[in-house]
């Protein structure tokens, strides 16, 4: 394995030695076995296409009016179209109509990324000061791989423009990186976790992290692997045969209870053995270990295969876990069904944390 490149890539001789380290100190710890959660109290919240949900508080700092909600997913043939990057608008988590058409500006850049529509996933959106920051995963123009990018805007709604002329962090020839998140510490500091996309090429997966500048432009710090593929509901090879759907992607870390708490999906993204895990960690840099052998939330009578996780807080102080997951009846049909947002409460109870029922 081999970290993704992080600026100059100069720190990946470090990030290598301390992955191996931490995955060999990380198999010795005993789990416990659970069963899965299915999210059957959660009715659908947005039942459209809207795969690897990014779901933000928008407070619009007005005293007449009410913090409402945005969501982003992975691009959708949203009325026949392809925006890069769909917006729904929540009145509350559990009512949703579509937002502008597309948040990343248009037309894009001639940077180093390609306008293949439907190539462009998994969004993460955060406020740094003044400015909204987006990253999402965009084909590169001139290599196979998917990679990372910035887009700021003045407001949550976008237009996005895509910044710099290189993305934020890729790894040429492993894959590629994608499913960037972000979360920020007690203390303020942002970083950005991300998955490299070696299943694409047979090769292992990965969910790393990284520091990031107080603009959040860019990253400041080596990379470090936080977990890979070491439990037996992740890995969809079938016995190895089909390689590429030993994976681990889509992560969400938040802070509470005392904890780190990564959420992250695994198996295969259109079957119904996809579904959504967790790790307690005790940085955002790593110290990671699974306290269980199965996953929290699988399929059940209301979607199946759930995965891209994403936390949401809201005015109150809830969390709220939003996940997309398949049409029952059709998992991974592109002509029937789709997977829509789901969101379900989450609490913390005895060290762990629990899915509850929709808003």
């Amino acid at each position: 394995m081999r970290p993704p490149s992080v600026g100059s890539g100069r720190w990946g001789w470090a990030a290598l030695l301390l992955a191996m380290l931490s995955f060999g100190a990380a198999a010795c710890v005993p789990v416990t076995p659970a069963p899965p959660t299915s999210f059957a109290p959660s009715p659908v919240a947005y039942n459209t296409d809207f795969p690897d949900p990014e779901v933000v508080l928008h407070d619009p700092d007005a005293t007449s009016a009410v913090p409402d909600f945005r969501a982003f997913s992975t691009a959708s043939s949203w009325s026949g179209r392809w925006p890069r990057v769909p917006v729904g608008h929540g009145s509350t988590l559990g009512a949703w109509a579509r937002g502008v058409p597309d948040a990343l500006a248009e037309p894009l850049p001639a940077t180093w990324q390609a306008t293949t529509r439907h190539r462009y996933w998994a969004p993460a959106v955060e406020p740094f000061g003044d400015s909204w920051v987006m990253y999402y995963t965009a084909p590169h123009a001139s290599a196979p791989d998917q990679c990372i990018g910035v887009a700021v805007a003045d407001n949550v709604d976008g237009p996005y423009e895509p910044f710099g002329s290189g993305p934020i962090v890729c790894d040429f020839g492993y894959g590629g990186s994608i499913d960037p998140s972000v979360i920020v510490d007690p203390a303020g500091d942002a970083w950005l976790l991300w998955k490299n996309d070696g299943n694409c090429c047979n090769l292992a997966t990965y969910i790393w992290s990284a520091p990031l500048a107080p603009d959040g432009l860019s990253l400041t710090g080596p990379a470090s692997a936080l977990i890979g593929v070491d439990q037996a509901w992740e890995d969809g090879s079938s016995g190895g045969r089909e390689p590429w759907k030993r994976l681990i992607e889509g992560p969400a870390m938040v802070f509470a209870d005392g904890a780190y708490w990564l959420f992250y999906s695994a198996n295969w993204w259109d079957s119904s053995e996809y579904a959504i895990g967790y790790a307690q960690c005790t940085s955002p840099s790593g110290g990671c270990t699974k306290p269980r052998t199965t996953a929290l939330v699988a399929s059940g009578p209301h979607g199946a295969g759930p995965g891209g996780p994403d936390v949401v807080v809201d005015a109150g102080g809830q969390m709220w876990l939003a996940f997309h997951a398949w049409t029952p009846c059709c998992v991974g049909s592109r002509n029937v069904g789709w997977r829509s947002l789901f969101v379900s409460r989450l609490t913390f109870s005895g060290g762990k944390p629990v899915i509850g029922g929709g808003p």
